[in-house]
């Protein structure tokens, strides 16, 4: 079986990071999110790890994260 992606997938993962990394994933996400032709449902779940990346930042590294609403 192969190896799992690196992305953080918890809060001590995410506290891990530099901020440089920790933007090449919300970079990452963002185009997810917004450039692919995804499935309402795979878009819905871009947008919500995309939303938890950006928290994250905020948390760990103090930038304050966008305004996105509703998604």
């Amino acid at each position: 079986m192969g190896e799992r992606s690196r992305s953080p997938e918890t809060e001590a993962d995410a506290a891990k990071l530099s901020l440089q990394e920790l933007n090449g994933w919300i970079a990452h996400a963002e185009f997810r999110a917004s450039h692919l032709k995804l499935s309402a449902s795979l878009k819905k779940s871009a947008m919500k790890r995309l939303v938890w990346l950006e928290a994250q930042r905020e948390r760990v590294h103090g930038v304050p994260a966008p305004d996105r609403g509703r998604f």
